[in-house]
């Protein structure tokens, strides 16, 4: 009797979960719910960008949850330049909720022949968009990477402004106040401030933290002593200097030069004037 009741309870669940999955299957989809991440302050993609790429690929309100092929629909919205990630997921009552996360540049390029295109935070390239204009720092000069991804003509030159738009970021101080990286003709790299008439020559893109450390000094035991309009250069490429080409000089006379020795011991340092 026992295997009896054992056999018709497990019959029992087979017929209820058949019943569910067929139910699961037969839901009929009422609406799209998209739900874009805007944390981040990106605003590429909108409600209606989402919707169209639905429409596009034939997932429309009215069909039921069996023709809704989750993963398959998750990557065709991940194909979208500006997604980074899309999950979905389907409401007892018909309502397909669609969570996308945007990806977010740290870098706007603008190549020398005037072409334009974002790295994201994972080196990725973007397009520019004609909706939204991302708030970051902006590289320009001597760089011939065309912003097509199989361009690999100057691809060791973006992934070093890559390198240093990276750090920027995550230096509090460093985020607000440089706008622009410069790419000389020699193939060095400048920043450009958004305060004073300074451009702060970096060299290249190796020990940025330590070459930003003097530049915190300079600012703090220099410009903030005799202001921020009296120097044309920050130069920070030679270890533990600062060198700094002050702006009061006579039309072709040779520059005069500021030295500020930093060392990582000693970060009370004196300005020359």
């Amino acid at each position: 009797m026992k295997v009896a009741g054992y056999g018709i309870l497990g019959l029992s669940f087979l017929i209820f979960s058949a019943m569910a999955i067929h139910h699961q299957q037969n839901i009929s989809l009422t609406d799209y719910r998209i739900h874009i991440s805007t944390d981040n302050g990106m605003f590429f993609l909108n409600e209606n960008d989402v919707k169209q790429i639905i429409q596009d690929n034939n997932y429309d309100v009215g069909k039921t949850s069996g023709d809704l092929d989750y993963n398959r629909l998750e990557k065709i919205i991940e194909n979208n330049s500006y997604c980074e990630n899309a999950e979905i997921k389907l409401s007892p009552d018909g309502e397909v909720n669609v969570e996308i996360l945007q990806r977010v540049p740290v870098l706007r390029i603008i190549n020398k022949y005037g072409v334009g295109f974002y790295l994201d935070k994972s080196g990725k390239k973007l397009p520019l968009s004609d909706k939204f204009t991302a708030r970051v720092v902006v590289a320009t000069g001597n760089i011939s990477d065309s912003g097509i991804s199989e361009d690999t003509s100057d691809a060791v030159n973006t992934s070093k402004l890559f390198q240093i738009a990276s750090f920027i970021c995550t230096d509090s101080f460093l985020n607000a106040l440089i706008e622009q990286i410069n790419v000389t003709n020699e193939g060095e790299f400048e920043l450009i401030p958004k305060v004073g008439n300074h451009n702060i020559l970096l060299g290249d893109e190796k020990n940025l933290s330590e070459k930003t450390e003097k530049l915190k000094i300079f600012y703090r035991e220099g410009l903030s002593k005799v202001g921020w309009q009296q120097y044309s250069v920050i130069n920070l490429k030679y270890a533990n200097q600062v060198f700094a080409t002050r702006n009061d000089v006579k039309p072709y006379a040779p520059p005069v030069i500021v030295t500020v020795p930093v060392s990582s011991t000693d970060t009370t340092k004196q300005t020359n004037h």
